[in-house]
């Protein structure tokens, strides 16, 4: 008899058969499978690392998760999120108000990293705090408003969706007030709500007129006249007025749409090391979205490394998406990252460095100076202001005509070139500016979107600059064929010339068919046949050109009627 008959006869033959070796192996392979699922895929786990930012305003934990029953897992990055800038001149209560409202701070929050001796203690850089509506995360950015940090200004508007733009109320609308005003009428005109501050220090009878005022003042920038206006006292705020503030937040609330398809690109605003964990990087996701594991560019470091660890707002979490707020935890980059203040970081391919981009153009009609030709302006992309040389082009086709000067009826493209090169990528903000005028009048001077990044000189589009020379009539040799003068002068290379056509003031054309004599005379044939009063040294005979400025075709000259 078979050991397997015997066994089989055993009252116990089930036991020793779910013992049998085969089905042992199977069983426990199957459940290391499970185990391995769970724990890698839908228990994604408590990362190996505990981080505890030493900077008191800048404190992270990525030892944070949650935990159902004994198995830790990190949260979904799916938070609706909405970024709002805090503007105003400077003094004017933009700090105070971030920490009323906030429910967190976090990165330079709340000014506790940004006094100095000659500011005392208004904001030098860029505060971040949250706070949290119809389960949302609002992220609050407060703004210096010294003219001085404009630039710190513009790097944070990269990434508004709506703004709180604080007035005080003994003042009235200060020069920083009106710059805040205007970069939140182009970035967000409708998501915009006034904080009318220090009404305590003001009779009611003017802060009733100042309420009056201001949407006056605002629609005549385009924001929206109906924006909420809220008079308060922050020097001691109570539930009342911060309930007041909160509501407007809540007016101008939307759920602005998020691209987390496309490539990844994060503005990074701070930079830290944390002894024994590595490197965190703060900033705001403009673009697709990051995951842990995944490889990035670090180009101010030219270097590349992979994300070990994410948070946002304190929590730990598997990814973040655009418009979220995030912590990058990064190991083993180079000591220069210490001195790091504002960059960028991106996936792979993502952004592209270059000296040289085009760009729409609108203009600031609060600007009035004239911008000639090659003018020189201060340039913010992103978190970056470099000095660019401006052309200033109108579009003919799909060619570009190069003019003398900015000219806002007409210039419909920018070229740039930039000082200093700068990581960007089409479809990015920009602002140009005169920052360094001394003036008291509007230092902005146009905005538009990158089209191109152009990687050199070649990749220009055809620019052409017109031209035109005109003669006269100097004699008829027949019905089809005459004689100009004072169109050329007599060492012109004729070779350039001939085949053009030349338009006469009687109406026909013309074609240049060569030199008459040694005095820069041409004759010009008539395919058509004389048809009107020709008057010797009288009727008028143009050439108009274009003449191409772009490498390969520079100097070409080309004739049109």
């Amino acid at each position: 008899m078979s050991n397997t008959e015997q066994r089989k006869r055993h009252p116990s033959w089930k036991y020793h058969m779910f013992f049998h070796d085969d089905f042992v192996l199977g069983f426990f392979f199957f459940l290391g499978l499970l185990l391995y699922f769970l724990k890698n895929f839908y228990f994604p786990g408590r990362p190996p690392f505990a981080l505890d930012c030493p900077r008191t305003l800048a404190r992270i934990s990525f030892s944070k998760t949650q935990t159902i029953g004994h198995v830790s897992f990190i949260r979904p990055h799916q938070v609706p999120t909405m970024n709002i800038g805090i503007l105003g001149h400077v003094d004017s209560g933009k700090t105070t108000l971030a920490k009323a409202l906030s429910e967190m701070g976090s990165t330079a929050a709340f000014d506790k990293h940004a006094k100095v001796a000659d500011l005392r203690a208004n904001t030098i850089d860029l505060g971040f705090s949250a706070l949290t509506i119809n389960d949302s995360k609002i992220a609050l950015i407060d703004c210096p408003g010294h003219a001085s940090l404009i630039k710190a200004v513009l790097a944070a508007s990269s990434v508004f969706d709506a703004a709180l733009v604080v007035i005080n109320a003994a003042r009235g609308i200060e020069p920083q007030t009106a710059e805040h005003l205007l970069i939140a009428s182009i970035l967000c005109p409708k998501h915009v709500a006034v904080v009318l501050n220090k009404v305590d220090l003001v009779t009611p009878e003017k802060v009733k007129s100042m309420v009056t005022k201001i949407p006056k003042l605002l629609e005549s920038l385009g924001i929206d006249k109906k924006s909420p206006i809220v008079p308060v006292s922050l020097a001691t705020p109570d539930e009342t007025a911060i309930g007041a503030v909160a509501e407007a937040v809540e007016q101008i609330f939307y759920l602005p749409e998020r691209d987390t398809e496309g490539d990844f690109v994060m503005s990074v605003d701070h930079c830290f090391p944390i002894k024994g964990k590595g490197t965190v990087m703060t900033g705001t996701v403009v673009k697709g979205r990051c995951k842990v594991g995944m490889e990035v560019e670090i180009p101010i470091l030219n270097e590349k490394r992979k994300i070990k660890g994410i948070q946002s707002w304190k929590e730990t979490i598997s990814e973040a998406s655009m418009g979220q707020r995030a912590a990058l935890l990064f190991q083993n980059l180079s000591e220069a990252c210490t001195s790091i203040d504002r960059t960028v970081l991106y996936e792979p391919g993502a952004m592209e460095s270059t000296h040289l981009l085009l760009g729409t153009i609108h203009h600031i009609s609060q600007f009035k100076w004239t911008l000639k030709n090659r003018a020189k302006i201060h340039l913010s992309v992103g978190f970056e202001t470099v000095m660019a040389e401006c052309q200033f082009l109108k579009e003919d086709g799909e060619e570009f005509e190069l003019q003398d000067a900015f000219e806002p009826a007409t210039t419909s493209r920018v070229l740039l070139e930039l000082e200093k090169a700068v990581h960007t990528r089409p479809g990015a903000f920009f602002m140009a500016a005169k920052l360094d005028s001394t003036e008291k009048s509007c230092r902005f001077a146009f905005h538009g979107h990158i089209e191109r990044v152009l990687k050199s000189r070649t990749d220009e589009p055809r620019i052409f600059h017109r031209k035109q020379r005109a003669g006269v009539l100097d004699r008829i040799e027949n019905d089809r064929s005459i004689i100009c003068s004072q169109l050329f002068k007599k060492e012109t290379n004729f070779d350039v010339f001939n085949g053009m056509e030349v338009l006469l003031a009687t109406g026909e054309v013309g074609r240049i068919e060569g030199s008459f004599g040694k005095g820069g005379k041409a004759r010009i044939a008539i395919p058509g046949g004389l048809t009107g009063n020709l008057e010797a040294g009288k009727t008028e005979i143009l050439l108009k050109m274009k003449k191409y400025l772009n490498e390969g075709d520079k100097g070409k000259l080309v004739a049109y009627l």
